[in-house]
Order: structure tokens, then sequence, then C-alpha cells
């Protein structure tokens, strides 16, 4: 025991020095104020201790104030840790339902990503779909060019034909002349400078129609040869974008499929997570209701104690009360019976005794 606490209550240090210079053996707590407006300190609860002890012995125990107030001490020294506890879960819990949503939204921004680069793969695709477009543009250009120059192929074969055909007339009448020249006779030299006039014209006639069979062969090859490049130009860009496209979406389906598992799999983590975390907080939040729950009913039960005490105190200050005006009475009047009288008051002053 601490010899600096007070003797009675062992919670509060001494006061300062007593009566003739020595140290009082209790404190300056001051308990409560009884109905005369006195204060209840520790000192007067002992004195009323020794009185009740010297009246009725160890028939009527002391009031412990120091254990109530060890208990009480005790009792809350083990709520406050609890209710620190539930401050710090509830604070993690907080936590922890922050950073959950923070990896959701993590979460959701990578999906979104992903849905930007699919619709830019999408935009990609269109891109080389108009590109296509504009290859077959030109090749349409293309084949408008190569029937341009069928048609003048065309033309230039049917001038060819005619010249043939004004040659085998010129010849006709060549040889109509001739016969003429033959059988007439007449005008031999200005038939023969006609026969030459014409087989001069027929000649020249012969060497435009090769020209232009010439420039008709020419033109057919160029024909070919463009429509074969032609052919050959849109058959390699359809086969470009074909793959092309058909890349893109390889690439595209990989990329959402990879990213649908991935959020898949990281939403089922942390929902596993939140769930284990979510149990293990509401079984210690069980826990530590239970507790809380035992050490509340632990202070109830001390509070009724300490009630009870009170009841019991306010009793016995009662009864010490009307022990002291009897005695006093008794003294100040002085009878002969005064013994037989201070039995009399002690007995009716004893628990569980009859007041006369």
């Amino acid at each position: 025991m601490d010899p600096g606490l007070c003797g009675y209550c062992r919670r509060y240090p001494r006061r300062g020095l007593g009566g003739r210079g020595r140290t009082a053996d209790f404190c300056d707590h001051v308990w409560a104020v009884d109905e005369k407006g006195r204060e209840v300190t520790c000192a007067r609860l002992d004195e009323a201790d020794q009185v009740v002890h010297a009246a009725y012995g160890s028939a009527f125990p002391g009031f412990d104030v120091a254990g109530l107030g060890r208990d009480i001490s005790r009792a809350l020294a083990e709520i406050n840790p609890l209710r620190h506890s539930l401050t710090a879960l509830g604070g993690r819990l907080d936590e922890e339902v922050a950073a959950a949503r923070e990896r959701a939204e993590t979460a959701e921004q990578a999906r979104e990503k992903a849905v930007a680069e699919a619709a830019a793969a999408e935009a990609r695709a269109e891109a080389a779909e108009s590109a296509a477009a504009d290859a077959e543009e030109r090749a349409g250009e293309a084949e408008s060019r190569a029937t341009e120059a069928e048609r003048r192929a065309a033309a230039d074969r049917q001038q060819a034909q005619q010249a043939h055909t004004d040659r085998i007339a010129a010849l006709g009448k060549a040889e109509a002349l001739g016969e003429q020249v033959h059988r007439l006779g007449q005008g031999a030299e200005r038939a023969a400078e006609r026969l030459e006039d014409l087989t001069a014209q027929v000649s020249a006639r012969a060497g435009e129609a090769e020209a232009a069979h010439a420039r008709a062969r020419s033109l057919e090859s160029d024909l070919r040869e463009l429509s074969e490049r032609h052919t050959n130009e849109v058959a390699h860009l359809r086969d470009r974008h074909e793959q092309a496209l058909a890349d893109l979406r390889a690439r595209d389906e990989d990329a959402r499929v990879q990213l649908r598992t991935e959020h898949d799999r990281r939403i089922a983590a942390l929902r596993h997570e939140h769930e284990t975390a979510l149990t293990a907080v509401r079984h210690e939040v069980s826990e530590l209701t239970s507790a809380q729950a035992r050490d509340q009913a632990t202070a109830n039960e001390a509070r009724a104690t300490a009630a009870s005490a009170g009841r019991d105190r306010d009793s016995v200050s009662g009864r010490l009360t009307e022990l002291r005006e009897g005695i006093l009475t008794a003294l100040a009047e002085q009878p002969a019976d005064l013994p037989p009288r201070l039995r009399t008051l002690l007995d009716a002053t004893r628990p569980g005794g009859a007041h006369t």
C-alpha cells in the first residue's frame, strides 16, 4: 500500500499537515454533501465506520469505497480499449471500402480505355474500307479509260475496214476501167493516167489502212495490258484490304477478350478480397460487441452495487444521526436511568432492531 495515498479510499493523495504538525491520514476529496450541507469526506466516512464498528461490532461491515472505485476503474479500463478498438476498426473498414472503390474505379477506367481502343480499331477499319473504296473508284476510272480506248480502237478498225473496202472498190473500178480500155481502145493515155492516179490513191489508201491496222493492234495490246494490270491491281488491293480488315478484327477481338477476361478477373478478386475483409471485420465487430455487452453488464452490476452501497450508507447515516441525537438528548437530560436509555437507543438503532 502506498503510504502517500488516503488511508480510507486508497485513491487520492493525503492532504497536507494535520493537527500538531502531523501528516493527515485522509485526502480532501468530497464524495457528497449531506442534508445539512456538510461535505462527506474520507475522514467523516472513516469516523462513521469507527462509530458503527464500535456500536455494532463486526455484525455491520464497512462500506468499501476504495473497492467500488477500483471496480469502476477496472470496468472503465476494460471498456475504453474496446471503444478505441471499435473506432480503429471503423476507420480500417472505411479505408478498406475506399480502397475497394478505388480499385473498382481503376477497373472501370481500364474498361473505358479498352472500349476507346476498340472504337479506334473500328475507325481504322473504316479508314481501310474507305481506302478500298477509293481504290475501286480508281479502278472504275481505269475501266472507263479502257472502254474509251476500246471505242477508239473500234473506230480505227472501222476506218481500216472502210479503207480496205475502198481499196477493193478502187481495184474493181480499175479492173473495170482496164476492161473498158481494152474493150473500147479509146483514150488509152487518159485511161492510163487515170489508172495510175487510181493506183496511187489505192496505194495511199492501202498505207492508211495498214497504219490504222497497226494502231488498232497497238491499242488492243495496250488495252489488254492495261486491263490485266488493272485486274491485278484491283485483286491485290482487295486482298490487302481483306487481310488488313481480318487482322484488325482479329486483334480487336483478342484485345476485347483479353480485356474482358482481365476485367472479370480483377472484379472477382476485388469482390473476394472485399468479402473476406468484410467477413473478418464483421466477426471482429461481433466479438467486440459481445465483449462490450459483457463489460456493460459488469459496469451495470458495479453501478447497482454502488447504488445499493449508497442506499446502505444513507441508511447507516440516518441511524447514526438518530443515535447521535438520542445520545445528545440523554446526555443533556442526565436522568438516573441514563445507561438503560443508552442501551435502548443502541438497540433501537441496531440493524434489524425495532424503534421505541
